[in-house]
């Protein structure tokens, strides 16, 4: 594997995925201003990584950094100090969650609970291989808010356990949108780690294979849970593909807006114009997909930018 791995991604219809802080007893969506004063709501890179790394672990046995770092450090000490470069080695061979999304490790301390010295540095740090943006809503957000109440619950339990006089009432703002993200994973990066001398090989390439490929399952079919609901973020367009060129190419490129019958419209020359920055010799190696029925210029789009099926392009 060689190059960048980079997908751009509509996603499918989702709602409310991502608050901030409340004010009062109002949930606020996470939402970002246009030049015109509109807003639109996002998700985090934060939050897309979190259901990521929830499906790695439950349906790709990914392991997710825990307490049994510890004993790795007790492993990787050579004296009194830690030694840098085997303990990383260590962290990308036992944890897909480090070798994929990187971390940063500080004030490691010991079994015996004194701070350990490393053998260079101050920190652990690995850069992430695989970066996703904010995922982005196409439709902008109009201001509706939902009015909650738990009377039932309340006149159950809640009044007698906690003798409360009154239902709490809550309200939470809400945005039903297409989302827009995109996802680039450095290949030469993936199961390597590099040292103060130079890179080093930590796992096999089928290995390698196998963490490109669990990563591209769980996109294939993300979902996000929030407030006791699934919802479906698995892709509804999709293009992008493997470039020795490492530039995530069709990020910023997606424009598109709702019609009246609740279609897409997608800006198919705002795509091919991206295209055309890569190199001629790599273009050929853009893969385009979508789902049927989302789109109100589809046939434009299968024709423009030879569009196969979503499953296509993800096998």
């Amino acid at each position: 594997m060689k190059g960048m791995l980079t997908l751009t991604i509509i996603t499918q219809r989702a709602t409310s995925l991502n608050y901030g802080e409340n004010i009062g007893n109002v949930s606020i969506l996470k939402k970002l201003s246009l030049g015109d004063n509109s807003q639109i709501t996002y998700v985090s890179d934060k939050a897309l990584k979190y259901d990521i790394r929830r499906k790695g672990k439950e349906e790709k046995e990914w392991r997710l950094l825990d307490e049994k770092v510890k004993e790795l450090i007790e492993k990787s000490k050579e004296g009194k100090k830690l030694n840098v470069d085997k303990f990383a080695k260590e962290l990308v061979w036992e944890y897909q969650e480090f070798d994929l999304f990187g971390g940063l490790l500080t004030n490691l301390k010991g079994a015996d609970g004194k701070k350990v010295e490393l053998s260079y540095g101050d920190s652990v740090k690995r850069t992430a291989p695989v970066k996703i943006t904010y995922a982005y809503s196409i439709s902008k957000f109009q201001g509706d808010i939902d009015f909650m109440n738990n009377i039932e619950a309340y006149n159950r339990y809640i009044r007698h356990i906690e003798q409360k006089e009154a239902q709490v009432i809550t309200q939470s703002e809400q945005h039903t949108a297409h989302y827009y993200y995109t996802i680039a994973a450095d290949l030469d990066r993936i199961g390597v780690w590099e040292t103060e001398n130079g890179t080093e090989e930590v796992i096999p390439a089928e290995e390698k294979a196998k963490r490109v490929k669990d990563l591209l399952d769980i996109i294939r079919t993300l979902s996000r849970q929030i407030r006791g609901r699934y919802e479906n973020l698995s892709p509804i367009f999709v293009i992008g593909g493997i470039y020795k060129v490492k530039n995530p190419f069709f990020m910023g490129c997606i424009g598109a807006k709702e019609t009246e019958d609740g279609k897409l419209l997608l800006d198919v020359n705002r795509l091919l114009d991206c295209k055309g920055i890569i190199p001629e010799e790599e273009r050929d190696n853009t893969l385009c997909g979508l789902l049927s029925g989302f789109f109100a210029n589809e046939q434009e789009i299968r024709e423009k930018l030879n569009c196969k099926s979503v499953g296509e392009v993800f096998e």
